[in-house]
């Protein structure tokens, strides 16, 4: 059983395995998808309040790289965590804050016009000095939305749009190692009357650098963790438990059948509430009971095998004593009496014979098409006269397919049991691979016509082997086919199909 407990726990340890892993999946994807609509939102609460901040002071305002930090700066809130401002060319003139995992944010070497910039910051972020060479940034392909703000101002009037790049259109940027293409939340493009002044990058924190909604997400997270080795314990006590019950039920199991192959009935089943197993309790109490039934039935074979097989032979005894002591003289009649009992003894041993035979797992059949004339003068061939007067034959839709020989056999031995039990006529239906044979009489009840040596009521089998409708219906199972004997308005009626 230790196979089994493996299979189990293994079992068991799977669907766990796979019950967590999807939900660390959906858990993950959530907060992947949640990180994404955080960081959107951030961007474009940005953008809206740059355009506002733009927009007030529109009319009094010229619009330069420099000019425009102070707006930029003014626009961000405490979730903006850093802005890269670019030259119309694409290199970075300048940055505020930091990256979203709290690093500075890199920026090139001074150059000579750095000294006239003035020195600006806000509460939220301050401005980068940490310095590496050109060469530190390389080109990264942008994965965020980029906007494009217009800035539309002559004598008379003026004018802010805003406006999002078609998805189509892909832009290339400078990043320093430090800052990855997908840290940045949002790109803007800023135009003054045509002409482009300035590129900003906004870059943004995380839901996770805050502690409390850090807290919350592990929070969410950690049970998913913990309930691993917990299940991992589940399955184990449960592999332990149902593979226990399964011994015990195994074992139960395997003393009945070895209780049944010594030829022991009545054996005792484990109890089992499992679906499954009562079918298979179910199996093995109709196993006990045919083979108790077939217990039965040999006994009473090997009875009636003695009585019926022991009254010819009695007979001719009785025969041969008295011819012996001279109480029977040897003529002619006492000669044919002798052989007369012979022939009922040579008889039912052959019908024993055949009986076993058609029982054997070796027997087979032959099907193919049986001429009617023929067939029925086979049949006929065998009964007198006065018999073959006494039969109604219907054969007008006759067709038959089988083993003619089997099939001539078991209709002989139907006609002359109908003949024996009655003594009108005898009804004999031929059809499509049917037979029926119908007589006047009653059938006896609590009676299996079907077993060997049976004999039913009245009217039916009060002389002969009753090996009669055992053969026959054994001739149909060969057929593949089945015996039926019922009783309908005073007549007995035998069905054959196949």
């Amino acid at each position: 059983m230790r196979r089994q407990f493996v299979r189990l726990f293994l079992g068991f340890v799977l669907v766990v395995a796979v019950v967590v892993g999807i939900q660390t999946t959906v858990f993950l994807v959530t907060i992947h998808h949640q990180r994404l609509n955080w960081t959107e939102s951030v961007f474009q609460d940005y953008l809206s309040a740059l355009s506002k901040n733009l927009t007030a002071g529109l009319e009094g305002r010229s619009y330069s790289l420099i000019s425009l930090e102070e707006v930029l700066l003014r626009s961000a809130d405490d979730r903006v965590s850093g802005l890269y401002i670019r030259n119309p060319d694409g290199t970075v003139a300048i940055a505020y804050g930091m990256t979203s995992a709290g690093a500075s944010l890199p920026v090139p070497p001074s150059d000579e016009f750095e000294g006239m910039r003035p020195m600006m910051s806000s509460p939220a972020m301050q401005r980068a000095h940490q310095q590496i060479s050109e060469q530190g940034f390389s080109a990264s392909e942008m994965h965020s939305s980029v906007y494009e703000v217009h800035i539309e101002k002559d004598s008379d009037t003026s004018s802010l749009s805003v406006n999002q790049q078609s998805a189509s259109q892909t832009h290339t940027i400078l990043l320093p190692p430090q800052v990855k293409a997908t840290d940045i939340a949002g790109s803007l493009v800023i135009s003054y009357n045509d002409e482009v002044i300035a590129l900003v990058d906004v870059l943004t924190f995380t839901p996770f650098t805050y502690k409390n909604t850090g807290y919350l997400f592990k929070g969410l997270l950690f049970p998913i963790l913990w309930a691993m080795p917990i299940a991992f314990v589940i399955a184990l006590m449960m592999a332990a438990s149902i593979s226990k019950r399964s011994e015990r039920y195994t074992q139960g199991i395997q003393k009945a059948l070895e209780q049944l192959s010594s030829g022991e009935n009545g054996v005792e089943l484990p109890k089992t509430k499992i679906d499954e197993q009562r079918v298979i309790n179910d199996s093995i109490k109709m196993l006990d009971e045919n083979l108790a039934q077939h217990k039965r039935s040999r006994q009473a074979w090997l009875r009636s095998i003695s009585h019926d097989l022991n009254t010819p032979v009695a007979s001719m005894k009785l025969l041969l004593d008295g011819i012996a002591d001279g109480v029977f003289p040897a003529n002619e009649k006492t000669l044919m009496s002798l052989k007369k009992e012979n022939d009922a003894l040579s008889a039912r041993i052959s019908q024993v014979v055949l009986y076993s035979n058609l029982q054997s797992p070796d027997m087979k059949v032959t099907r193919e098409e049986i001429a009617i004339p023929s067939f029925i003068q086979q049949v006929f061939s065998s009964l007198t006269k006065e018999e073959q007067d006494r039969i109604y034959l219907d054969a007008e839709d006759a067709a038959l397919q089988g083993d003619q020989n089997l099939l001539s056999y078991a209709s002989r031995a139907m006609l002359s049991n109908a003949l024996q039990s009655s003594e009108g006529s005898v009804g004999w239906s031929i059809g499509k691979n049917t037979m029926t044979f119908t007589n006047k009489g009653t059938i006896a009840e609590d009676i299996d016509f079907f077993e060997p040596w049976s004999k039913g009521d009245s009217s039916r089998g009060t002389s002969g082997s009753g090996l009669g409708l055992p053969i026959t219906a054994q001739i149909m199972r060969l057929h593949q086919g089945n015996a039926e004997i019922s009783q309908r308005e005073g007549e007995v009626v035998v069905s054959l199909k196949w």
